[in-house]
C-alpha cells in the first residue's frame, strides 16, 4: 500500500472539476464561514487555519520524490487558499 505524504483533515472535498488532481491542503477550512446554503466547513476540526508552510513544503518534496510521474495537477486546498499572504515584491 501507497502511503501519500500529505497530512489530511477529514473531511475532504474534492471539487468535480479535480477528480484527477492531488488536492494539497494550504488551509484547513473556510475564512468566511458565513454562507447559509454551505455546510462544507462546520465540522469542529474544520475550523478556519493557515496550514503549517513547512510541513507543506516538506509534503510537495515528498510527492515530487514518489509520485513525479502520476501528479499532473494540483489543487489547492482547502476552502479558502486565496486567504493566503505572499511576499511583497518590488521591480
Amino acid at each position: 500500500m501507497t502511503t501519500i505524504p500529505i497530512r489530511y483533515i477529514d473531511p475532504v472535498f474534492r471539487p468535480p472539476s479535480e477528480a484527477d488532481s492531488l488536492i494539497l491542503p494550504v488551509t484547513n477550512g473556510c475564512s468566511w464561514n458565513k454562507c447559509t446554503y454551505c455546510e462544507m466547513y462546520t465540522a469542529p476540526q474544520k475550523k478556519f487555519g493557515v496550514r503549517d508552510e513547512p510541513e507543506t513544503l516538506e509534503s510537495i518534496r515528498k510527492i515530487g520524490k514518489q509520485f513525479s510521474e502520476q501528479v499532473q495537477r494540483v489543487f489547492l486546498g482547502d476552502g479558502d487558499a486565496m486567504a493566503l499572504s505572499t511576499p511583497a515584491t518590488h521591480p
